[in-house]
């Protein structure tokens, strides 16, 4: 099993390959579907199958519906966040520190390259798997930074968190700029540690990072 990040606007999309296909988390922001194509040209499989969202924002799935038009993936995502996605929207909830300049940031994103309403294909809830589809991958519902926020867990330990961590100056902390619920954090943090990922991605670093960081938060 082969992992590529692909920077895509203000976020990343991670390309999963293995003996199945390729599978996609997250998509970047919208118009950055030329981005995913040529990494899935440039790996040299056509084979698609899923996109799986971690989280209904802007830098997350806005370049999804054109990417199942394209090649026909399927779109999946926890069913706290598909009504969002589904009217195209992208729920920021309040802000800490210096996230007040993300609801200014999103209203002109908007303006400039819209959201487009993503009905996703299915739905998965905590603990349900990928395996139907081709890939050993565990959901883990990690609420607070929005209400349908995921990470997903492979079967070689490599867990996506999301939003629900950052790294900051090169170590991984707990989400500190947006949440439709704070106090949900803590134990959606909790939730990661306990599952004891071998290797980690955040949502918008590059950098895969070692699970056992996640006990210095």
């Amino acid at each position: 099993m082969q992992i590529y990040p692909i920077p895509c606007g203000l976020g990343i999309a991670f390309l999963i390959e293995n003996n199945s296909g390729l599978f996609l988390v997250d998509t970047g922001t919208p118009g950055e579907e030329q981005r995913v194509l040529a990494k899935i040209r440039e790996v040299g499989q056509k084979d698609l199958k899923l996109i799986w969202i971690t989280h209904a924002h802007y830098d997350h799935y806005g370049s999804a519906v054109a990417l199942r038009n394209l090649t026909g993936a399927v779109i999946g995502v926890h069913p706290a966040d598909a009504g969002s996605m589904a009217t195209g929207r992208s729920p920021l909830g309040t802000w800490r520190s210096y996230g007040f300049i993300y609801p200014f940031g999103l209203r002109l994103a908007n303006r400039l390259n819209p959201l487009t309403e993503t009905p996703p294909d299915f739905l998965l809830d905590d603990s349900q798997t990928l395996a139907p589809f081709g890939l050993n991958a565990r959901i883990l519902s990690t609420p607070g930074h929005t209400p349908g926020h995921t990470c997903l867990l492979l079967e070689d330990g490599t867990a996506f968190a999301g939003d629900l961590i950052g790294i900051y100056h090169h170590k991984p902390r707990l989400q500190r700029l947006l949440a439709t619920d704070w106090n949900q954090l803590p134990t959606s943090l909790a939730r990661l540690k306990a599952a004891q990922p071998a290797w980690l991605y955040s949502g918008h670093s590059l950098r895969k990072i070692p699970g056992s960081s996640l006990m210095t938060i």
